[in-house]
């Protein structure tokens, strides 16, 4: 995201560069929350900065539901309650896209659920 703050480019060239309207540009450029993962990645893609962080989460998030089907169901319940996003909620972010705000949500109380 400092990339982008450095960023020579108004939200019209920067929207045409990632395939969002100025209009999101400018929306997110002010809450950085509302960026999607794919974003993110086209972002990294467009100012050549590694995307293995986007390819790595993309993949957890879409191996998730497998292995919740192997968890017992208890800890399946704990870690629904932990993150705050229904099954059928996470299947539809993985369909369409995660917003950062979830992602940040889910790691902060991970991490706090590990300590």
């Amino acid at each position: 995201m400092w990339r982008l703050r450095e960023c020579q480019l108004n939200d019209e060239q920067l929207s045409a560069v990632i395939g969002l309207s100025s209009g999101a540009i400018r929306n997110r450029r002010t809450k950085p929350d509302l960026w999607k993962l794919s974003e993110i990645e086209r972002l990294a893609t467009y100012f050549t900065v590694p995307t293995t962080a986007c390819l790595q989460i993309n993949q957890l998030l879409h191996d998730l539901p497998n292995r919740w089907v192997e968890m017992p169901e208890g800890e399946r319940k704990r870690i629904e309650r932990l993150l705050s996003v229904r099954r059928s909620q996470f299947n539809t972010y993985n369909l369409t896209d995660w917003p950062v705000r979830h992602l940040l949500k889910m790691h902060q109380v991970l991490n706090m659920a590990q300590s």
